[in-house]
């Protein structure tokens, strides 16, 4: 297996968590990303400090980095656009913020598929109009929390990680939708899977990961993957790439 670093504005970046944010949002709960290589992983934390793991060896998190991903997007697989329903994430009316967890989903059923890195984000469903907490009556009318339940399988060529922040929701919105950690303890109690922080080596995992999406009711929504630009070692290049699919409309 080759090593593959993601880079960004002049650093190496490869996570294994979440990060806690300074606003009072937490990100995605997750018990980082373990798992065995054939090759060297190598994590490069922001700004400096690089940990080498070999075999079985997991990778540190970062206390805080940012990729600039580039703007061209990719269409993967068709799906059917149908409605189910289960005990887990439903939608409410245009004019009332929800009170309880959803109990309807919006079958997505479409994969991305990374040709360079040769990993892949399965879209399973999506989930609109979870409830806010308490005290955030002004939030719950302005922007929607919604949850999208994804398949992660890393490569089995190269030790690169599916991060959780590389995932945004475009809403037509003057800034990119990305995941927000407010409700994760609500969503875990409501018996939902999160997704980890990041995925690197080993088996596909399949969770959710909730985004604060602006505005409310958004009648079209797509899922962007930002794949980081990627350095193989001694090896190819890859810039950044957007991979896109449709969510609603």
């Amino acid at each position: 297996m080759k090593t593959a670093l993601a880079t960004a504005a002049a650093a190496l970046v490869l996570l294994a968590g979440c990060t806690t944010t300074d606003a009072g949002t937490t990100s995605p709960s997750s018990a980082g990303a373990t798992g065995a290589a054939s090759g060297t992983a190598i994590t490069t934390p922001a700004a400096s400090a690089t940990t080498t793991t070999a075999a079985s060896a997991t990778t540190t998190t970062a206390a805080s980095a940012t990729t600039t991903p580039a703007a061209s997007a990719t269409t993967t697989t068709a799906a059917s656009g149908t409605t189910t329903t289960g005990s887990g994430p439903s939608t409410t009316t245009a004019d009332a913020a929800p009170t309880s967890m959803p109990t309807t989903y919006t079958d997505v059923n479409q994969t991305i598929s990374d040709p360079d890195l040769t990993e892949t984000v399965a879209v399973k469903r999506i989930a609109r109009q979870l409830p806010w907490p308490a005290g955030y009556k002004a939030s719950a009318q302005a922007y929607e929390l919604l949850a999208v339940e994804m398949t992660w399988t890393p490569s089995k060529d190269f030790t690169i990680p599916i991060r959780w922040f590389d995932f945004s929701i475009n809403s037509g919105s003057q800034f990119p939708n990305k995941p927000d950690g407010l409700v994760n303890d609500a969503v875990t109690g409501a018996g939902w899977t999160l997704l980890p922080g990041s995925v690197t080596t080993g088996d596909a995992v399949t969770g959710w990961l909730v985004f604060k999406v602006d505005p409310r009711n958004a009648p079209k929504l797509t899922l962007d993957y930002n794949r980081p630009a990627t350095q193989v070692t001694g090896g190819a290049e890859y810039p950044a790439k957007t991979f896109s699919v449709p969510l609603v409309g």
